[in-house]
């Protein structure tokens, strides 16, 4: 982790040094950004956010939410998701301007909180020796810390990479009793998964 806040910061000098501030920007970054979360589309869900600064463009405010259909495990599972985060950045939202191509970017650190929910048939068949599914319902909450790195593109498209982790609590409810051999296994993709877990992706946005 440290290295990466290295990284980031060499990042941002450097653009610092490179760019040409102090010229009047050419357009002004909205308060408001809409956002999408195509990483999301591997555990089958989609997920939009919204991201609105302060005036300064040096704290924000989060707000996501998800739908999830199924999962690797599951047959016909439906589920959803809520994200609260709050955004400090280090390096706050700026405008710059190097060779005729003109941006807004910084850097930041953010603390968010995820509730999720979660209802289908697990289908694990390695664990257990009754093929059988068992109907679950999960219901879960994790903490986490991630940084990360945002840029306008084409002055209409915002690009937002980050990397982090949380840890994850869940509770799995059975609506339908499995038999007493059966030992259900949840990898970090499973609505059921307790425990520490990566946070890495990248974000699309367009301002609002």
């Amino acid at each position: 982790m440290r290295k990466l806040l290295l990284i980031l910061a060499f990042f941002s000098v450097a653009t610092v040094l490179f760019a040409q501030e102090g010229e009047e920007p050419g357009f002004k970054l909205p308060r408001a950004v809409l956002k999408i979360s195509p990483f999301q589309f591997v555990v089958h869900t989609l997920e939009l956010g919204i991201e609105t600064f302060n005036r300064t463009y040096s704290k924000s405010f989060n707000f996501s939410v998800g739908l999830r259909t199924g999962s690797n495990d599951y047959n016909d599972g439906k589920g959803a998701n809520l994200e609260l985060g709050y955004r400090k950045y280090v390096a706050p939202m700026k405008y710059r301007s190097r060779r005729n191509r003109e941006s807004y970017q910084g850097i930041y650190y953010s603390l968010f909180v995820r509730g999720e929910y979660f209802k289908g048939e697990n289908n694990n068949y390695y664990y257990t020796s009754n093929p059988d599914s068992y109907t679950e319902k999960t219901y879960a909450i994790a903490p986490g810390f991630t940084i990360g790195f945002q840029k306008t593109l084409w002055q209409v498209i915002l690009l937002d990479a980050y990397v982090g982790g949380g840890i994850k609590f869940s509770d799995v409810e059975y609506l339908t009793t499995p038999p007493p051999d059966y030992e259900p296994y949840y990898d970090i993709f499973d609505p059921g998964y307790s425990g520490i877990f990566p946070k890495i992706g990248v974000k699309i946005g367009i301002g609002l």
